[in-house]
């Protein structure tokens, strides 16, 4: 069975440089995808419009989430910060929620209404360095899973209550630990499992996936998906196959700016089978730096 496949990336406008890099880096490199979807804030749309071409839209959150989530300025930051709230969000018991949890949300919505059958996460601070057919994630009809077998241990406290936020949204059994991973970069989901864990999560919680998930602070896209597929309804049956390999080096802390800072070239730390790079954009790397890096490819 041929599978498309779509890249989607949620973005905003602090991170739309960045953006523009990981786009320069798709059209280089990637290949096998119908579509690149970028997932913005309605006010960021005119902005990323700029980086709309032939096979990439901008997608506004208006189209993706309901209308009584709406950002607003955040009183308690002065307004330099957002908040996700609003009457209708309150009235659902929903507490004001953050930027990344409305670009969770909105990697949710997406594949509910793309057409694609397989969306492939792209983070906005990340960037493709080696030539990568998507359609090699594809395996006689199934589609790779990142998972990583015991890779959450009781000992990570965030990481734990995500397990257990999973667990109980799809009606499962606490978990036990150490507990498989799924987060990581490039986690490639199938349009038909979304479709059927959204019906389970509202079947369990007897109101939308949106009012379901987001009543709760702590939650992971990835992990609630990861359950859904593996623990309800097995990765055989749900079309996936399961892949340890990081398909992105990633750097995540302040600390690893030091050895970005002596690099000649990405390929000498990229390991055989990667072909990206992902720089946190918090840990302080200016976005130009990163440019001279990808263009030296």
């Amino acid at each position: 069975m041929s599978l498309s496949y779509a890249i989607a990336t949620p973005s905003y406008a602090g991170d739309f440089e960045r953006c523009r890099l990981l786009c320069a880096s798709i059209d280089r490199f990637v290949t096998g995808h119908t579509a690149h979807y970028l997932l913005v804030e309605d006010r960021d749309v005119a902005l990323f419009k700029q980086l709309e071409g032939p096979h990439r839209r901008v997608i506004a959150e208006a189209e993706l989430l309901p209308s009584w989530l709406k950002p607003r300025p955040d009183l308690l930051s002065l307004g330099r910060r957002r908040v996700w709230t609003g009457l209708g969000a309150l009235r659902r018991g929903l507490p004001p929620l953050r930027g990344w949890h409305a670009q969770q949300l909105r990697k949710f919505a997406f594949p509910m209404k793309s057409h694609e059958d397989v969306v492939i996460f792209a983070d906005s601070d990340m960037m493709f360095l080696r030539p990568f057919d998507v359609t090699r994630l594809g395996r006689d009809g199934t589609v790779r899973l990142y998972r990583k077998p015991d890779g959450i241990t009781g000992a990570m406290a965030q990481h734990t209550d995500w397990c257990m936020m999973a667990a109980r949204l799809l009606g499962l059994p606490e978990p036990a630990f150490p507990s498989p991973d799924y987060i990581n970069n490039l986690v490639s989901w199938r349009r038909d499992a979304v479709l059927a864990m959204m019906t389970r999560i509202e079947e369990i919680a007897g109101r939308s996936w949106v009012e379901a998930i987001a009543t709760h602070r702590q939650f992971s896209e990835y992990m609630i998906y990861g359950y859904f597929v593996e623990r309800v309804l097995g990765l055989e049956a749900a079309g996936h196959w399961p892949d340890e390999h990081e398909l992105c080096k990633v750097y995540w802390f302040p600390e690893d700016v030091g050895e970005l800072a002596t690099l000649r070239s990405f390929e000498d730390i990229l390991e055989p089978g990667q072909v990206a790079v992902g720089v946190q954009s918090f840990i302080g790397q200016p976005v130009e730096r990163l440019k001279a890096l990808f263009e030296a490819q």
